[in-house]
């Protein structure tokens, strides 16, 4: 099943890049509708600058539309009263469609899938690199009260520990300290580093007993994977590819990954939401090149509870105080 909300999300961000700073670009909006205010009417994408209102309406479909969809869109843009409506579809429009759209002031898009040729030729293409650190040989050390420790059953403490939030914590505070090292300098790259770290984690406790202290050591590698996106996109007027197109969109084979760019600006979603990591890996932070400078204009992300992947193999280790 085609996916029409991540298609006119897509659409979306492609404006959100296009337009400047004081343009407001909706997806998803409702606007009142002049002969029924009561009742607002959804619109795909809105979009409003020095007064005026732009509608986007977008079609994912499989076969190109026809003529009564933009007869459709006469018709909301008369009666919303808008400025101005641009029809977007993922399958191109049939020949009396476009007549129709012409004659009549309807702004027809689509997303025209490249060539390799063209992709050489426009040498734009922008390559995505994920950075992780993975985790071996880890030991948790946990200082309880004397008085406590005499009731505590260690495979219970393991247990609770490996669904507890702290652990998210410990591996937060490796992180940090991780962070201190330079481990994408080439005299690092690939190099195991040794970590060790003492926390006191506020009202943390397992099994019923307070944790007085907890110590985190192990190894961690910085390792990196290079995603290559399979297909790049034109934006722009339906038809012969323009030779410089309103908006690039690259596809990449990682959730809903995409970048959309034009001329030296890139808008970033990152999905890492299907991601499928080693245990004891975290996601720590991605890299965007391309042959040409890029400003990065907006960064939106998917998949939070994908940072940091967990398994069986920690270490273990009840301490007590001194009595």
């Amino acid at each position: 099943m085609r996916d029409s909300k991540a298609f006119e999300q897509q659409i979306h961000r492609i404006y959100k890049l296009l337009e400047d700073s004081e343009t407001a670009v909706t997806w998803d909006d409702h606007i009142p509708d002049p002969d029924n205010p009561s009742q607002p009417r959804q619109i795909d994408i809105t979009i409003r600058r020095n007064g005026k209102l732009t509608l986007v309406e977008c079609r994912d479909h499989q076969s190109p539309q026809n003529v009564q969809w933009i007869e459709g869109l006469m018709g909301r843009r008369t009666s919303l009263a808008a400025d101005a409506v641009i029809a977007v579809s993922s399958s191109g429009f049939t020949t009396g469609a476009l007549k129709k759209a012409m004659h009549h002031g309807v702004i027809p898009r689509d997303l025209q899938q490249l060539t390799d040729a063209e992709v050489r030729t426009w040498g734009q293409q922008i390559t995505l690199t994920l950075y992780f650190y993975e985790y071996s040989d880890l030991e948790v050390s946990l200082l309880f009260d004397h008085s406590g420790i005499a009731k505590l059953d260690a495979a219970s403490i393991k247990s609770e520990l490996n669904q507890h939030p702290a652990l998210q914590s410990l591996f937060s505070a490796a992180a940090r300290q991780l962070g201190g090292i330079n481990l994408l300098a080439d005299e690092n790259s690939r190099r195991t580093v040794e970590f060790a770290l003492r926390l006191q984690l506020e009202a943390f406790s397992l099994c019923g007993e307070p944790v007085v202290e907890v110590g985190f050591r192990g190894n961690a590698r910085l390792t990196s994977r290079r995603i290559v996106s399979p297909a790049v996109f034109a934006y722009g007027k339906p038809g012969e590819v323009p030779r410089q197109p309103e908006a690039l969109v690259e596809i990449f084979p990682l959730g809903k990954t995409s970048i959309t760019h034009d001329a030296g600006r890139i808008s970033l979603f990152l999905d890492i939401s299907q991601l499928e990591m080693p245990p004891f890996c975290q996601f720590r932070f991605f890299r965007v090149s391309s042959e040409h400078e890029m400003d990065h204009e907006a960064i939106e992300f998917l998949g939070a509870d994908k940072l940091l992947s967990f398994g069986e193999g920690i270490r273990v280790n009840l301490c007590s105080t001194q009595r």
